[in-house]
């Protein structure tokens, strides 16, 4: 599994290869008489290559004399793109392209790693597990990721409340940072909500290795009357940590995927997630009272 301590040694060879490279071409011998590498905590101190990572894409300017550069950074704080990274001849420069790597880094990682099973714990979920062997054939075969174990369906028959109006399922999707970043506050915002609108709901499922249609087979053991999936999305260089909330009233496997109502971008950059939690709870009450979700929901 991906760490970040592997991520950090991975972008501290790259730059001590490229800096041996820079200066084998300049003639002035090996990068070990010029270079001291140093550990993540004293790399300020030694001299090393800054964090390229600290200062947001909005932040991040390298073109040199721009004619505007206030209108530039304007323009920029209404897109986290890669505009203003400027070049070496044909080329990123060397601080550019060793924020993409990190940036590349820190999404395969979200999709690579799992989530802390101490937080799965500290927030009471119920584990359970789809018949994906494991993360390689999850991202290998989505299917594996849609069917629920022998075990797990067990499980979940022995948690059914009767007349649920809303059954919790969060799952880890392609972004196990997703949700370690936002369950913890979205969760007491959702539950607070569909308490004080009334509405049941009962201990969340956590499903590991899953995608959104897991929820499709947790409705039909269950039958609630609305199942809302909150899911890692696919991260981007750019947002690692963003949560999808996929709700559905009377969820059926096979089902159209216009029948799911879809709010993305939860994270702390987007959508906040105590505000998710407060604009999904009257989702559902509103999904209740029509009794029905996705396009349909959109023409009352």
């Amino acid at each position: 599994m991906i760490n970040e301590a592997t991520i950090k040694d991975t972008i501290r060879d790259i730059i001590k290869n490229v800096i041996q490279e820079e200066l084998a071409e300049a003639g002035t011998g090996s990068v070990k008489n010029q270079l001291k590498v140093s550990s993540p905590e004293n790399s300020v101190e030694y001299g090393c290559v800054e964090d390229v990572t600290v200062a947001t894409m909005q932040e991040t300017f390298y073109v040199p004399n721009p004619y505007d550069r206030d209108g530039y950074m304007k323009m920029k704080e209404f897109t986290s793109g890669r505009l203003g990274i400027w070049r070496a001849g044909p080329r990123p420069l060397t601080k550019a392209y060793m924020r993409f790597l990190a940036d590349h880094s820190a999404a395969q990682n979200a999709v690579w790693s799992d989530v802390d099973a101490a937080l799965v714990d500290d927030l009471g979920f119920i584990k359970l597990a789809t018949i994906a062997a494991d993360k390689a054939e999850y991202i290998k075969n989505p299917n594996t990721g849609k069917k629920l174990t022998d075990d797990a369906v067990e499980i979940v028959k022995k948690n059914i409340v009767k007349n649920l109006n809303v059954q919790i399922v969060f799952v880890d999707g392609l972004s196990s940072r997703a949700i370690e970043k936002n369950a913890a506050d979205f969760l007491p915002a959702l539950q607070q909500g569909l308490k004080s609108l009334g509405i049941t709901f009962s201990t969340p499922f956590f499903v590991t290795n899953g995608r959104v249609a897991i929820g499709d087979e947790i409705g039909e053991i269950t039958d609630a009357d609305v199942v809302a999936v909150f899911c890692g999305e696919r991260p981007g260089l750019n947002s690692t940590g963003s949560m999808g909330a996929y709700i559905t009233y009377k969820p059926t496997m096979g089902m159209e995927e216009a029948r799911r109502t879809v709010i993305s971008n939860i994270h702390e950059l987007g959508t906040a997630p105590v505000e998710a939690g407060a604009q999904i709870a009257e989702l559902c009450q509103t999904m209740l009272k029509h009794k029905m979700s996705g396009v349909d929901l959109k023409l009352v």
